[in-house]
């Protein structure tokens, strides 16, 4: 069974400055099967974004002060899933990522939806060490999300739990530019996934790219974003400033 996933960093920035999900969000997710949003608030209006993308069901970590974000899991109603359980931890702890865990039972088979970000105000070792030993004995999952590291790193830390995919880096995919650094661009945003089937890109650009890419077409004028392109940093109040991570899975 082929499922279209996406993952996103939404640039909530905890709430300060970030009170409405932008419009063109909902565009993205739709012609997906499942998605993950990171750096997520559900902002003032959250109920016409959960109108807007009502064949789906989403489900959040708990809403949090400012200065803490959310993760937003969508899953399409029309697969046909079994809800077996939602997971959080409390992410005002430093010690602990960003986190949710949707468990379902598709096709056959139970597998975990799993959302993440690595906080770059704590320490990230113990935050990893959370989230490897929360995953260390499930034996199916796909754990998407903003792991502020570059695949080397993130290969070698979670090498015992699952596999580590996304796109061809060295054919000029990145989705983070920083402000200022020797190398400004790069990948932050992977899949770590086990007991999966396969995990590849059949978009358009799937021989530069064959197991995932990193989509940057939101970055317009019409969208805010002014003359600025996925070149520059992105760092507008209230817009993404990373690139969408999709492909595809099989389970």
């Amino acid at each position: 069974m082929e499922l279209r996933y996406l993952e996103w960093n939404l640039h909530a920035k905890g709430g300060y400055e970030y009170n409405q999900i932008p419009d063109f969000i909902v565009r993205y997710l739709k012609p997906v099967d499942i998605f993950v949003l990171v750096e997520f608030r559900q902002a003032d209006n959250w109920n016409e974004f959960k109108f807007k993308l009502r064949d789906f069901n989403l489900y959040c970590s708990p809403y949090v002060p400012k200065g803490y974000n959310q993760i937003c899991i969508g899953i399409r109603k029309s697969l046909g899933y079994e809800l077996l359980s939602v997971v959080s931890c409390d992410v005002c702890d430093m010690s602990k990522p960003e986190f949710l865990d949707v468990g379902i039972e598709l096709d056959g088979k139970e597998i975990r939806i799993v959302g993440t970000r690595i906080k770059t105000r704590g320490l990230r070792k113990p935050q990893v060490e959370y989230l490897k030993e929360y995953l260390r004995n499930v034996e199916h999952f796909v754990c998407l999300g903003d792991y502020n590291s570059v695949q080397t790193t993130l290969k070698n830390e979670f090498s015992i739990i699952g596999n580590v995919y996304g796109p061809r880096i060295r054919n000029g995919y990145y989705s983070y530019v920083h402000k200022c650094g020797d190398q400004p661009c790069c990948g932050l945003d992977w899949l770590v996934s086990k007991g999966i089937n396969r995990v590849y890109n059949d978009y358009s650009d799937e021989n530069q790219s064959p197991i995932a890419t990193y989509d940057w077409s939101f970055v317009t004028k019409q969208n805010g974003y002014d003359n600025k392109t996925e070149k520059d940093y992105l760092n507008i109040d209230g817009l993404p400033d990373h690139a969408i991570l999709k492909g595809m899975i099989e389970i």
